[in-house]
């Protein structure tokens, strides 16, 4: 009963420290790995006893020394028939008689005569006197001092193609006496030949002599793996297991807090594996959802406020012009001598005329507000449309804003200089050439417009008006550079910059810094580039000191995967499933 106990203790201790996953790869591991290897014991086995009755038999070894003899007797043949034209040079009888003479004229003479008639002569020398080693090496300097006459071919033995041999014959009946000493050469190919086979076939005898060792030594190896893998398949399943399961519990414990709604967690991106791939992808993921919810967020923001923007044009658009009609028709029908009410009468007209053409301003930057398009992007390349921008900017205006706007009047850029560092090379991107003209120019004319009125607050009246044509009172500087797959555009100045405590609100709508600024404009620039699927960000500027925006741009990736996007919901739309997006 206790023992029973006991057992079910470890059991549950078991289930604790090991979850089913980890049990179940390494059970899968340990199986993986324990089949192949008793079918490798078995097999080697098989085959060591099998190699062994075939490769190990008395007749091959046999074969193989009858190979090398042969060899050796083709070696032997060539040295022989090496030894023989070194004994025809010898017995020729003018050049035996030069040597007994001593004539180095007549030896070399015969030298001359006999070298070219034996064809395989790299070297011939007449010594007067054999080397005192036998044979090679010789010492080159004991050659030297002992050659009466020598010739050779012009050029030494190819190491890589040839060997040499050397062959010594005497001349005279004086053994010690004057001697031929003829070097030759024969490719190597038949030599290596011979000594590689001689090392195979002395290799294959000892591994003959041995064989049992062999066979036997691999058999204790096959037996020590075997053994240590049952000891440690399990436990390193187990490690290997907890090492995936964790990551997964991690990406499992993730998920559900984006189900709760938080899209600031992040999983660590540790490994290289496919797991490791899930990772990187869920957080870039959950990266793109938060952009995207923002962007959302941002766009819902600006239809609300286009939808409201409309109503107020619309509600304040229809009572202008009969009150203007009613002070106009009262004005007129006055005929009476009092001066002091015909001047009230006046007034009265100028301001609400005033007012009234204020009030129709904003309401043409209201409907051109609320009938902003949407972008519509092509592929284009960056560098040249920033180049048409810098063509085709002049007076910077939007007159889009509506006539009469502070916005859509034209303000020179004299005094200011603009610089646009564009790159040579083609930045693909993905754009609506027109709606993003109308950000660079909103930029680049907000950057002129804080420059003249930072100036003209900090100098004198009229200060503005009398700078000469020639000052320049700021500058901008427009850069554009690649940015991952996407693009960069920069737009940076050196005027006043903007407070920090600004930057947060500086992109909603009716927000503005100017007296007589709509807070229209860099709310439009942010809706047009959220619409490109890019962002805006505002901030100081390092190298010019004032305020610097920076646009990033996507590549054309964005256009594939709109068209991935429209096509799936297609399919999705003709399999009846409504996805509740045009």
């Amino acid at each position: 009963m206790g023992s029973v106990r006991k057992s079910a203790g470890l059991g549950r201790i078991w289930n604790l420290l090991v979850g089913k996953t980890e049990r179940r790869l390494a059970m899968v591991i340990f199986v993986t790995t324990m089949v192949p290897l008793a079918a490798a014991l078995y097999l080697g086995t098989q085959m060591f006893r099998r190699a062994s009755a075939v490769w190990f038999n008395p007749e091959i070894g046999a074969q193989l020394d009858r190979g090398v003899d042969v060899y050796k007797d083709y070696v032997k043949a060539i040295k022989d028939d090496l030894k023989h034209q070194t004994v025809a040079i010898a017995s020729d009888p003018v050049l035996r008689e030069a040597a007994k003479r001593g004539n180095v004229e007549t030896l070399e003479s015969e030298l001359d005569t006999l070298f070219p008639s034996f064809t395989s002569l790299v070297e011939l020398r007449v010594l007067r006197a054999p080397p005192t080693n036998p044979a090679p090496p010789y010492d080159p300097a004991e050659l030297s001092a002992k050659t009466m006459a020598h010739r050779d071919r012009g050029r030494p033995v190819n190491a890589t193609t040839e060997k040499s041999l050397s062959q010594i014959y005497p001349l005279t009946e004086d053994l010690d006496g004057p001697c031929v000493l003829a070097t030759y050469a024969v490719s190597s190919k038949r030599l290596d030949e011979l000594e590689s086979a001689g090392e195979v076939v002395k290799r294959y005898h000892q591994i003959e002599a041995s064989r049992s060792d062999v066979y036997q030594g691999y058999l204790n190896v096959y037996a020590l793996l075997l053994g240590v893998t049952l000891v440690l398949t399990v436990p390193l399943g187990i490690l290997l297991a907890r090492g995936v399961t964790r990551r997964i519990n991690r990406l499992s414990a993730a998920i559900n807090l984006v189900a709760a709604g938080d899209l600031t967690v992040r999983v660590p991106v540790t490994g290289s594996d496919e797991l490791t791939d899930l990772a990187r992808t869920f957080n870039r993921m959950i990266g793109e959802i938060s952009q995207s919810r923002s962007r959302i967020e941002f766009l819902q923001r600006i239809g609300a406020w286009q939808d409201m923007a409309q109503r107020l044009a619309h509600e304040i658009k229809n009572p202008l012009t009969p009150i203007q009609l009613a002070v106009q028709e009262c004005h007129r029908k006055y005929g009476g001598d009092d001066t002091r009410y015909r001047m009230l009468l006046d007034t009265t007209l100028e301001i609400v005329e005033e007012e009234v053409g204020t009030l129709r301003r904003l309401v043409g930057n209201f409907s051109n507000f609320a009938r902003l398009p949407h972008a519509e992007l092509v592929e284009a390349n960056l560098s040249d449309f920033l180049r048409d921008c810098e063509n085709q900017l002049g007076h910077l205006e939007d007159p889009s804003l509506g006539e009469g706007s502070a916005d859509a009047e034209p303000i020179p850029s004299q005094n200011v200089e603009i610089r646009w560092e564009v790159p040579d090379e083609a930045i693909e991107v993905a754009i609506d050439r027109q709606m993003l003209r109308r950000v660079v120019v909103n930029l680049v004319r907000n950057a002129v417009q804080a420059i003249r009125d930072h100036h003209a607050r900090t100098s004198l009246p009229d200060a503005l008006a009398r700078v000469p044509s020639g000052e320049v009172l700021g500058r901008i500087v427009v850069t554009a550079s690649r940015e991952g797959d996407g693009a960069r555009i920069v737009v940076e100045d050196d005027g006043p910059g903007i407070a920090a405590s600004m930057r947060g609100r500086i992109f909603d709508p009716y927000f503005t810094t100017k007296a007589d600024g709509t807070g229209l404009g860099l709310a439009i620039v942010k809706k047009i580039v959220v619409e490109h699927g890019g962002e805006i960000d505002v901030d100081e500027s390092k190298t010019l000191g004032g305020a610097r925006f920076t646009l990033h741009l996507p590549g054309t990736k964005i256009l594939a995967i709109a068209a991935a996007a429209r096509e799936a919901r297609e399919r999705a739309r003709q399999q009846g499933v409504e996805t509740g997006v045009s």
